[in-house]
């Protein structure tokens, strides 16, 4: 194996030379932006079944009702769930103004969080903090993102990105919603509904688990009243249970909270099974 002075190396395979970039045989260390959901939670598994080491799962609590960038609904769950991956959680607060969100986010990443600010998050909702990291302990060079097609998400990553000198990974990026939906419950992920805010999606919905039963009444529900059966239009958002590189489940309390046309699945209590 020889390295040249391009940083290729040249491998002979079966009496023929095949040239490589140097970088593509290294393990990566990256951050996965983490918020609890299928999608974060698959690109997570997808960092983990290339060899990859996660120095951290990183969750946004967002400190108001909506954001543009980030899942709002139950996501300090990615604490409970970075624990049974066998990832550090880092979490950070932000207000959730568009202006700011990613500012946030790259401020964390680059210099660490305040545990004050996290503990005052979990406090003000009488929430018992999972365990958390301040910042990133060593090297990394890249970030995953769960994204599926929001340009606005993507974009703003790779500029936080080009900031930080780190690649950006979204193996999930332009993947069909129908087919993406089938495959991660045929992986053994479980998956629950924590919110609807779309026409065909009543209150029966918060707190389901889906299975491949549930997931076709999704999807004919999304054909009839005509929504993304993957809801990357905002119509629901999930949290995951369980998965395949999860070596513990998610154990959750809770109660709906329906207003007539939409609703969350408020968590009262959260831990993990034995």
């Amino acid at each position: 194996m020889l390295i040249t002075p391009e940083g290729l190396l040249s491998i002979l395979v079966v009496g023929r030379t095949v040239t490589v970039k140097e970088s593509a045989l290294q393990t990566r260390r990256v951050i996965v932006l983490h918020s609890g959901g299928k999608d974060s939670t698959y690109a997570a598994w997808w960092a983990q079944m290339k060899g990859w080491d996660i120095a951290a799962c990183c969750t946004v609590l967002v400190d108001s009702d909506d954001s543009m960038m980030f899942q709002t609904d139950s996501s300090w769950i990615s604490g409970l769930q970075s624990s049974a991956m066998g990832c550090p959680w880092l979490p950070v607060v932000s207000a959730g103004e568009p202006e700011s969100e990613v500012s946030d986010l790259l401020q964390a990443l680059h210099s660490g969080v305040s545990s004050d600010a996290i503990e005052e998050w979990f406090d003000s909702r009488g929430l018992n903090s999972p365990e958390f990291v301040n910042g990133v302990e060593g090297y990394w060079d890249g970030i995953v993102v769960g994204a599926l097609r929001s340009d606005y998400q993507k974009t703003r990553i790779e500029r936080l990105s080009a900031k930080l000198g780190v690649s950006v990974h979204t193996p999930l990026w332009h993947h069909n919603g129908l087919r993406h939906m089938k495959d991660i419950i045929s992986h053994g992920f479980e998956i629950m509904m924590v919110s609807v805010s779309s026409d065909g999606l009543d209150s029966s919905w918060l707190g389901r688990v889906l299975d491949h039963h549930s997931l076709e009444e999704l999807i004919s529900l999304s054909k009839l009243h005509r929504f993304h059966p993957d809801g990357e239009g905002g119509e629901f958002e999930t949290l995951v249970l369980s998965g395949p590189h999860m070596n513990r489940k998610i154990l959750l309390e809770g109660e709906s909270l329906w207003d007539g046309r939409r609703g969350k699945w408020h968590i009262k209590n959260a831990s993990m099974s034995v």
